[in-house]
């Protein structure tokens, strides 16, 4: 009997350790397995930094290489645009006013007639532009015997070192005398490669001709007599 009572206790102590086994075992924070993903997971910033916006596009631009000119009848001028900032080097070229300058698509202006214009270039596709203001001047031309004269008592006679007809000081390279009839006063006159302005008249000076002011006598009598063809602006 006490033998069966031994190996019944012996039974039962072997089943409380089998028990204890069996039981879920609670595991240390200390004792937890290494896991570099998921460390990397949980320590990655939630909001991550935002990028830089980008800079805007720079605004394209145009110039032309003249903003005014003056032209005379029949003259042309080469314009040119300098375009920045763009994906298109086209550009479209316009006059206000055809009747007295035209313009063709490689930027040259004719002068027509007398008046203004303004020469417009614009980026082909915007609204971004330049402009060029020409004047043009008209012109007749004519024959005319040229001859030279000063303000000295020779050339002057009783009006030597007297004001011009118009009330001017005269200027050599600048005033001529002229008959009013033919040419009004405060005309100017293209002569050679100048410009002279009608601002005195003279009793020998008659029709078609005109005597051109020099600051010396010398220069006057090396002047001669001359027959040119002159253009008479109007």
């Amino acid at each position: 009997m006490n033998c069966v009572k031994k190996r019944l206790g012996l039974l039962s102590v072997m089943t409380l350790m089998g028990l204890a086994c069996l039981a879920p075992q609670r595991v240390s924070a200390a004792e937890t397995p290494y896991n570099p993903q998921e460390t990397a997971q949980t320590q990655a910033p939630q909001n991550p930094t935002p990028q830089a916006a980008e800079a805007p596009a720079p605004t394209p631009t145009i110039k032309l290489n003249k903003t005014k000119k003056s032209l005379e009848r029949d003259d042309k001028l080469k314009l040119r645009a300098k375009v920045r900032n763009s994906s298109t080097k086209k550009i479209i070229w316009k006059s206000s006013r055809k009747r007295v300058a035209t313009v063709d698509k490689r930027g040259v202006v004719t002068a027509k007639d007398k008046g203004k214009t303004t020469i417009t270039a614009t980026i082909a596709g915007t609204d971004i532009k330049a402009e060029c203001v020409v004047t043009v001047k008209n012109y007749v031309t004519m024959w005319v015997k040229t001859t030279g004269y000063c303000n000295c008592s020779s050339c002057a006679g009783q009006w030597a070192g007297a004001a011009t007809a118009s009330g001017t000081r005269p200027r050599e390279n600048h005033t001529i005398a002229v008959d009013k009839r033919i040419i009004p006063l405060g005309t100017k006159v293209r002569i050679g490669d100048e410009t002279y302005v009608a601002e005195d008249t003279g009793g020998a000076i008659k029709g078609n001709k005109i005597d051109v002011y020099y600051a010396s006598h010398g220069k006057a009598m090396a002047h001669g007599v001359k027959y040119q063809k002159i253009r008479v602006y109007i």
